[in-house]
């Protein structure tokens, strides 16, 4: 709670309370696509768009071929045209439940790893999710997937895969 005792009294006060909730309150859960240059306050003039439904709560968003993703607890993934923000889709991959990983992209695909152990490997573009296939890993998955060359890498909470063409290598 150190953190919020902003007076170093060792107790959250009222003062505390306060400065805290007026913080939260001009808070906005956004993602923005900004232009690059410009000098000072840039808000208005180098805002290209502005999204804010459905963000996730801890996974970062990816871009990949022109496109954003974003997949937020329920399993449900987002997809905005990366220079309009115009939303392409939003729609659940079935089974997914929580998610801490982020996604990633390779060879026209995405991987998005679950807190339940579930990745879902999704064919990238197109105004609806295509899922290829799934699998589940049997126990909690934190860590984003890493891609290195032609392997994907998942960690589990017990385990390290490495999966692809001269995996077991």
């Amino acid at each position: 709670m150190r953190g919020m005792d902003k007076n170093v009294n060792d107790a959250i006060n009222s003062d505390d309370w306060e400065l805290m909730t007026s913080i939260s309150n001009r808070t906005k859960n956004l993602l923005v696509a900004i232009e690059q240059g410009g000098e000072g306050d840039i808000t208005e003039s180098h805002v290209s768009w502005s999204y804010r439904k459905g963000l996730p709560y801890v996974p970062s968003p990816l871009f990949y071929e022109d496109r954003i993703y974003m997949m937020r607890d329920g399993g449900i993934l987002s997809s905005l045209n990366a220079d309009t923000g115009q939303l392409y889709f939003e729609s659940k991959i079935e089974g997914a439940g929580k998610y801490y990983a982020s996604p990633v992209a390779a060879n026209g695909h995405l991987y998005v790893a679950s807190l339940d152990g579930l990745v879902s490997v999704i064919k990238a573009g197109g105004n609806e999710p295509e899922l290829i296939h799934q699998a589940n890993f049997g126990e909690s998955i934190f860590a984003t997937p890493a891609i290195v060359n032609d392997k994907i890498y998942v960690r589990t909470e017990t385990k390290l895969y490495a999966l692809g063409s001269g995996a077991g290598k």
